[in-house]
């Protein structure tokens, strides 16, 4: 670039015979009032022309507003019919059919809000409308409640171009349908016509997408044509303004449009170059003539004055050279008064730089002296030059010698082997253009030491819109990391806590559960050494007895086996689980101590299944919370009312709640809002923990757990679990 510079300053040309034609046509003054007479002239009329036409262009958009204002009122007055509000789409349709003779539309349809059509006048009520491809007004309604119009299109009954002018129909305060109303681009004929143009001009109507609604001269060939890019930018950045451009038929115009605030429709008036540059072309002949005659009289002087104009530029040339050196200049003699004034501006900038400099340097200082503070490594990536610069505190995170060379090779080596290709990933989104990232990634020091850091970066871009650097900064968090792991093992732990304190309360029931099978076995072994005795002994009934004692003890076995995976410590893997089989599981877990408390337990499962990817002994800790907690918030109840309802129902088609309703006096206003936190209790022996450690269990499984009092008492503790995406075997 530097080299172009100097070729392009060594062919120009010099001060004197750039200023020669200017100190000329300064001198001349018939030269100078001829050209400020003409030109003011011209362009005097021509500024009052485009004034005048663009406060047509501005009418005629008016009036098409006008238009579309008129169709959205009478399709407002037609949308209150009782017919339309009871669903009478039948005699609705015949009600349409009169209004339409009053409208400026060629049918009037019923949009329901999904875009089918519920009814058109251009078709007889009940017979088949087409599918509606797409429908953009339809979407604009819904999403900001206000009538509109849409672009041109092409119906998908009359297959013709038309536009459609859309209000919105509602109940009780939501819109429920569209009322619309189509027009051909002929209804808004009228429009330009009012106008009554020179014949000449060309008039359009153009829609926001650009294409032709109305046009002056051959409307059936351009119809529904778009507007080329250029033709179209100027109306988009201003709301009025004008440009020269050619036509659609290749006449050269300089165009005025104005564009709706309400629709955003445009209008577009076209006068031809010819005509708007006529009574130019026959003044600057004479102009021309005078202004050769006026150069060769004053070119003398020009060639002196230039010289003398030379020379004091010249003599600044040192001037700004020592400005670069960073020291201020001494200015010499100079012939004219703004060249002294160009000179003490030098002496002034040169003052400035030397401050800016000293400014530059201390801000640099202060950043680093932050930097290194708050232990943060800073870090440039140059994604045209692919070379990377970094701060010493980078260097020392990342173990680099401060004359070590670093590349990216260098950095993803660094990276711990499982978090490489994500690091890897993102360094290439932002070389694509990702405007910002935040990782947090390992590595690996090169005495095999461990440390996580986090980096943040943002994009910068070229004046081509490229990405051109990556500006970022890079932290420690190792002590952050390593907290973070220690706390999730202490919720582990205490997790594992909460269910040994769910043990106590499920002592009874194990105990009743592994007496009944050791009972029936003492008793079956007691029989068969009785039958062994007999003479001959009864074998056929001793092997009986045999088959009942392990059948028992199979079944004490599974009582055991189910009690230990609840609480072992150890994770198990999620997998389906049914919520309906593993409810009935842990009621029947619990069903001699519900029992004891004189609790009975109803059902009410949803018909379909009701299946989510969990932790089925996590999910059984939860469950047996809430169901003992249900049984102390109704101690003392009457038999009538001791009664427990586990329910499950579908939330849409991706959720399923499970609900434990008990029939106890509630919950307090003011526990209600703090059951949830832990070591909070309202029992006198509680701990606090279980439901701070239900709603924990329940979050990781990315559900939510929450209570509420009911209408008629008693109070429901709710578990909301998504749904799996294949159903349990």
């Amino acid at each position: 670039m530097g080299n172009a510079t100097d070729r392009t300053w060594q062919q120009s040309h010099g001060v004197r015979a750039s200023l020669a034609a200017l100190v000329i046509a300064s001198i001349l003054p018939v030269a100078a009032v001829a050209a400020v007479i003409i030109v003011g002239i011209y362009h005097k009329e021509r500024a009052q022309l485009i004034s005048n036409t663009v406060a047509r262009a501005h009418a005629m958009i008016n009036a098409v507003d006008h238009d579309f204002s008129n169709t959205r009122v009478a399709l407002s007055a037609l949308g209150t019919s009782r017919m339309l509000s009871s669903g009478d789409l039948r005699g609705f349709h015949a009600r349409a059919v009169e209004a339409l003779a009053n409208l400026h539309a060629d049918s009037i349809l019923v949009l329901d809000t999904d875009g089918r059509m519920l009814m058109s006048t251009r078709r007889p009520y009940g017979a088949r409308l087409p599918v509606l491809a797409s429908t953009p007004l339809l979407r604009r309604i819904l999403a900001d409640g206000q009538p509109g119009v849409s672009d041109l299109f092409t119906g998908p009954i009359n297959k013709t171009l038309i536009y459609t002018v859309g209000v919105p129909i509602r109940r009780d305060g939501r819109i429920v349908m569209t009322l619309n109303a189509t027009a051909t681009p002929a209804q808004l004929a009228h429009v330009i016509a009012e106008q009554r143009l020179p014949p000449t001009w060309r008039a359009s109507v153009i829609d926001t997408a650009g294409r032709v609604v109305a046009r002056s001269h051959e409307i059936d060939r351009y119809a529904g044509q778009r507007l080329s890019d250029d033709q179209l930018r100027p109306a988009t950045a201003a709301q009025e303004g004008g440009f020269e451009t050619r036509t659609l038929d290749g006449i050269d115009v300089f165009v005025v449009f104005s564009r709706s605030p309400q629709s955003g429709w445009s209008a577009y008036l076209g006068i031809p170059l010819r005509e708007l540059n006529a009574g130019l072309h026959s003044t600057m002949t004479w102009l021309i003539g005078a202004t050769l005659a006026a150069l060769a009289a004053g070119l003398g002087l020009a060639w002196l004055m230039g010289g003398r104009i030379t020379r004091s530029v010249q003599a600044l040339i040192p001037p700004a050279l020592a400005i670069g050196e960073g020291s201020v200049p001494v200015i010499p003699a100079l012939h004219f008064r703004e060249a002294h004034e160009l000179g003490q501006a030098l002496r002034n900038a040169g003052a400035s730089v030397r401050d800016a400099r000293a400014a530059s340097q201390e801000s640099a200082q202060r950043l680093t002296l932050a930097a290194n503070a708050a232990h943060l490594g800073i870090w440039v990536r140059d994604l045209h030059q692919h070379t990377i610069w970094v701060s010493d505190q980078w260097r020392a995170l990342f173990g680099f010698g401060k004359e070590q060379q670093v590349d990216l090779a260098d950095l993803l080596d660094r990276v711990h082997a499982d978090d490489r290709p994500h690091v890897a990933q993102t360094f290439d989104s932002a070389r694509l253009g990702a405007p910002r990232y935040d990782i947090e990634y390992r590595i690996v020091l090169p005495d095999g030491g461990l440390r996580w850091i986090g980096s943040q970066g943002s994009v910068e871009f070229d004046y081509s819109g490229h990405p051109a650097l990556v500006r970022g900064v890079s932290l420690d968090i190792t002590a952050r990391k390593l907290a973070e792991l220690d706390a999730r093992q202490k919720q582990k732990e205490v997790t594992h806590l909460s269910r040994l304190a769910v043990l106590g309360e499920l002592s009874g029931a194990l105990a009743h559960e592994l007496n009944q099978p050791l009972t029936a076995i003492l008793s079956n072994a007691q029989a068969a050494r009785r039958f062994m005795a007999q003479q001959p002994p009864n074998l056929a009934e001793v092997d009986e007895i045999l088959d009942d004692i392990i059948a028992e003890d199979q079944r004490a076995g599974a009582v055991i086996e189910r009690l230990r995976r609840l609480f072992d410590k150890s994770e198990t893997p999620r997998a389906p689980v049914n919520l309906h089989r593993l409810a009935k599981d842990v009621i029947h877990l619990l069903r001699n101590d519900l029992i004891n408390h004189g609790m009975v337990v109803h059902t009410d499962f949803a018909a379909t299944a009701a299946t989510t990817e969990a932790d089925a002994v996590q999910l059984q800790q939860v469950l047996i919370n809430l169901l003992m907690n249900a049984c102390d918030a109704m101690a003392g109840a009457l038999p009538a009312h001791a009664v427990i309802t586990v329910r499950t129902a579908t939330e849409g088609p991706d959720a399923v709640r499970l609900s434990v309703i008990d029939s106890g006096s509630g919950i307090a206003d003011a526990d209600l809002a703090r059951i949830f936190e832990p070591f909070y209790t309202t029992k006198a022996r509680g701990m606090g923990l279980g439901l701070s450690i239900c709603r924990n269990i329940v979050a990781a499984h990315q559900g939510r757990l929450w209570a509420e009092n009911n209408p008629d008492g008693g109070a429901s503790v709710h578990l909301r679990l998504p749904l799996a995406h294949e159903a349990a075997p």
